[in-house]
């Protein structure tokens, strides 16, 4: 369990709080202080307990009665807080109070006790009762007999030379483990076969089944071979109705299936697939009356359609009406043993020699027998350690883990060796759906919102949260799905088995509550034993229960239903009004709606005073409440992706702002004063509309905002430049002024951000057509790595003064005349080099020798002049990816690419016929073509 780890998170909330909380605690300081004393001997007895792993019923009932009164703690102080700051809102904390107004002139300060003396009172009464409590609890202490507990030997991974320095690696072609299985699944899959297969892959959980089944749906031959694709990860509940519903909603857009009745459900989705031919996979069947029915749906239009089922159940492995079977065994000791190198150390072998390693060889192959999951954990377990016998050795004999016994017992070790903040952090990744790809920017940002975040004096906060996900990562307990073009991680999800066990676990010890509709959970309305703290939407928020335990200590509302595109979500509105009235506030610290469509929100939105985190992606609203100033300890604003266009100028008083993420929004400037400061902690600030109106009294407010690591800016003017001419009888004078001056203080600010990672720069005119890009130069940005460019830049721009870091470069209308290429190949570290329409109007292009030594992935797209191309030896020895798009002028693509060995996939798109069949004639075999009209 992570009851210690909540324990840990509550007491640092408690002693760290904002300053306008902090004030409120004055008056209750001692009584506050002496129950954190409590719960840190509570902390350090838990810590103590929760190493042995005690199974016992006693010893779990006793460890949750303390969970009980931490939370309670926790609510007693929240609420006090509340109290306190609904009575400073109505302006009776601290005020002087003129008797009748100021007809008397009688005036007077209102003692503390007349006012909230009452809160006080029951504050200090709950925390003696709550001491007391404390008492018992460590009296009532069951009898263990406890070994003494071993320091964890986690290392930060920077003690950790020997690791790869890419502390996400992940093997690229895992499904060699299993080739010969892989390849003969791909080719039944693309076979010319008509009839329906339904193909059934079996193996114990944690052989890899689905992993392989997912990286073979991926494959680009699979996906050209069916315009009709689904792929579906069961839950334990999950029913035949279910199924079918997520099977729509990924093949079509059919609206009002969630009504349907289930024959009605069952013809719709037969219909439909009738005329197409179709994959569907079903990850994780473990019900053969499920499989039957699902069987009994589908068509067999005998046109090559098929079906992929993975299963660790016999009984559906089975299946009488499978066409053939896939059984994922465990590896042999030697294949056993190249996967545990290849997860911890990739192509560079295991490091130690002699009888050492022939000793941790027998240890790791009668641990792990040949499971594929067993192997990853323990992989990711070492990682943490130093490369020592004596440290890898202390691992199996520090733990109990039998040869025979299920695979869930190193997961158990696994996540008992994790810090007290990174169990929480790993268990909220359960709240999201098993198999969903979590975004990385989200996850962190929520994180950040609910505490769970151990500040390190000198280190950035975000900085922090990427490295616990890099712990988890570096672990195996959480994989990357999607990267960024610079290979950072875009998208994540908890391991599949992982999300079996600890899920329940999560919702055991209160972390969240899952409320999804009563077919699915009969006891959905049964009080939990913690009460909610948060709640997690699958369906609709509207039969949410109204009693107290689900709604007074409300902490986090996090809402997925984003089925109906067609009708607002009303009853978010109706739920938050309802959260707001319990107590006039509401405790509410994260809203995200993210994918809700429309959803109604309350005018008293600004009464969510603890509010951090406001997340309205993809909701395609039209405006935010009035109230939204108010909202005084926000961290993240996310808005990106509706059709909000301003915000009010109160905006720029929220002091804990870190990351705004607009659409496009113009931005009041208010004059600087005491009342408007910038907000000086913001990380982000993505989708800021600038017109000259506000470019002219932008310089002050955005000077104070220099911790900006991300920022995406468009700068609007009514014209580029204003040519006047005068004719007189003798003379004709011809004077050209440049609209440039108004931003020319934004450049200097950008200039001057030091701690920028990624910039966006735009410039539109009134028409939204691209215009002339003013900028300075960028060689003071040594942080930045990813760099955005559109519009028409000035000649003299000197390409030698790039970033030296920078990873991924996007250039678009930029016009430039001078061949770029020279300049740009000597950027050590460039991965990603994009030029698009109009970036370069020359004909001409050359790449030196030995240029762009990083240089990954190359886009050329509407380069309409680009005539010849030319690439010296050594040069871009690392690219893979050669993208070019309607270049219809281009001659040949250089003889020199197709000599790199890494070059491996060409797409041609809105080419001629000739250039594409004689690139044909050129490419060599292991660099594959794919070519789009």
């Amino acid at each position: 369990m992570a009851v210690e780890a909540i324990v840990s998170v509550v007491i640092h909330n408690l002693t760290n709080l904002p300053s306008e909380e902090a004030e409120m605690y004055k008056k209750v300081i001692d009584e506050v202080g002496r129950v954190v004393v409590e719960l840190r001997e509570m902390q350090s007895v838990l810590n103590e307990v929760e190493q042995q792993e005690q199974g016992d019923k006693v010893v779990t009932d006793w460890v949750l009665k303390s969970l009980d009164i931490v939370y309670r703690v926790k609510d007693e102080i929240e609420s006090f807080v509340l109290a306190e700051t609904r009575l400073k809102k109505m302006g009776f904390v601290k005020k002087r109070v003129s008797v009748t107004a100021n007809k008397f002139k009688i005036c007077r300060e209102v003692p503390d006790e007349m006012v909230d003396s009452t809160n006080v009172r029951i504050l200090k009464s709950r925390m003696s009762e709550f001491r007391k409590e404390v008492q018992e609890w460590k009296n009532g202490k069951p009898s263990l007999a406890l070994a003494p507990v071993q320091g964890s030997y986690s290392l930060n991974r920077h003690e950790q030379p020997w690791q790869e320095s890419d502390a996400y690696y992940t093997p690229k072609k895992e499904e060699t483990i299993f080739k010969k299985d892989v390849e003969k699944l791909v080719k039944q899959l693309t076979s010319n076969s008509k009839p329906l297969q339904i193909i059934l892959v079996f193996g114990e959980v944690g052989s890899g089944k689905t992993a392989h089944v997912k990286t073979i749906y991926n494959k680009l031959e699979v996906k050209n071979k069916f315009a009709c694709r689904a792929l579906v990860v069961l839950t334990n509940k999950c029913s035949v109705r279910h199924l079918m519903v997520a099977i729509l909603q990924q093949v079509t857009s059919l609206k009002g299936k969630e009504k349907l009745k289930d024959e009605d459900l069952m013809a719709r989705l037969n219909e439909f697939l009738k005329g197409q031919k179709y994959l569907i996979v079903v990850i994780d069947v473990k019900n053969a009356d499920l499989l039957k029915q699902l069987k009994d749906v589908l068509p067999d239009t005998n046109n090559g359609s098929r079906v992929v089922i993975t299963t660790p159940d016999e009984e559906v492995a089975s299946f009488p009406d499978a066409t053939s079977h896939y059984h994922f065994k465990p590896l042999d000791m030697e294949d056993g043993l190249k996967f545990f190198i290849k997860k911890l150390w990739g192509l560079k072998g295991i490091p130690f020699a002699g009888d050492v390693i022939e000793d941790l060889k027998s240890k790791i192959a009668e641990r792990c027998k040949g499971t594929p999951l067993r192997i990853i954990m323990l992989a990711g377990l070492l990682s943490t350690r130093k490369l020592m016998y004596e440290d890898w050795l202390s691992v199996f004999e520090q733990h109990d883990f039998a040869a025979n016994s299920p695979s869930f017992d190193i997961l158990a070790i696994c996540y008992n060796d994790l810090t007290l903040h990174l169990k929480l952090c790993f268990l909220y990744l359960a709240l999201f759906r098993k198999g969903f790809e979590i975004p990385v920017r989200r996850l962190f940002r929520l994180w950040l919102a609910e505490g769970f975040v151990k500040p390190t004096e000198g280190v950035i906060l975000e900085d922090i949260v990427e490295g616990y996900l890099e712990e988890l990562v570096k672990r195996n307990m959480v994989e990357i799905t999607k990267r960024r073009s610079d290979e950072s991680p875009k998208r994540c999800r908890m391991i599949g088995v992982l999300y079996d066990i600890f899920m329940p676990k999560a919702v055991e010890i209160g972390l969240f509550y899952l409320h999804q509709k009563s077919d699915e959970n009969p006891n959905a309305a049964t009080e939990p034993r913690f009460g909610v703290k948060r709640v997690i939407e699958y369906n609709n928020i509207k039969d949410y229960p109204t009693t107290k335990a689900f709604n007074q200590n409300l902490q986090s509302y996090i809402s997925f239903n984003g089925r109906k595109k067609d009708m607002p979500a009303e009853e978010v509105g109706a739920f938050l009004e309802r959260i707001i009235g319990t107590r006039g506030f509401g405790l509410l610290k994260v809203l995200d709606l993210e994918g809700v469509y429309r959803p109604q929100l309350p005018e008293n939105l600004g009464n969510l005073f603890h509010l951090r985190y406001l997340g309205l992606r993809w909701t395609f609203l039209d405006a935010l409440p009035s109230s939204l100033g108010e909202l005084i300890y926000l961290e993240t604003l996310d808005i990106k992706h509706t059709h909000i266009t301003t915000l009010p100028s109160s905006i720029w008083s929220m002091k804990y702002l870190r990351h705004l993420c607009l659409n496009g929004v113009r931005l009041d400037i208010p004059v600087q004063s005491t009342r408007h400061k910038s907000p000086s902690q913001l990380q982000t600030l993505w989708g800021l509309f600038v017109d000259e109106k506000i470019a002219r009294k932008i310089g002050v407010t955005l000077k104070r905002m220099s911790n900006l690591r991300k920022l995406d800016l468009t700068r609007q003017s009514s014209s580029t430049v204003t040519t006047t001419t005068i004719t007189t009888a003798t003379t004709t004078t011809t004077t050209t002024t440049s609209q440039s001056s108004s931003y020319e203080e934004i450049g200097s600010w950008i200039s001057s951000l030091s701690n920028l990672r990624s910039l966006r720069l735009r410039s539109k005119d009134k028409m939204g057509r691209p215009s002339e890009l003013i900028i300075k130069p960028f060689s003071s940005l040594v942080n930045l790595t990813q760099l955005y460019l559109l519009g028409s830049l000035h000649k003299s721009i000197d390409w030698y003064q790039m970033p030296p870091g920078l990873k991924v470069l996007t250039l678009s209308v930029s016009r430039l005349e001078n061949d770029p290429m020279p300049a740009l190949s000597q950027l050590q570290s460039l991965i990603v080099l994009r030029l698009l329409a109009s970036s370069y109007v020359g004909e001409e292009m050359c790449c030196p020798e030995n240029g762009f030594p990083a240089l990954q992935v190359l886009k050329l797209w509407k380069l309409e002049k680009l005539k010849i191309w030319t690439v010296h030896e050594g040069a871009m020895q690392s690219l893979h990816t050669l993208d070019i798009r309607c270049c219809r002028e281009l001659q040949e693509i250089p003889t020199t690419l197709f000599q790199i060995q890494s070059f491996d996939n060409l797409i041609l798109t809105d080419m001629p016929k000739s250039f594409a069949s004689g690139t044909r004639k050129k490419k060599k075999k292991h660099t594959k073509i794919v070519e789009n009209e």
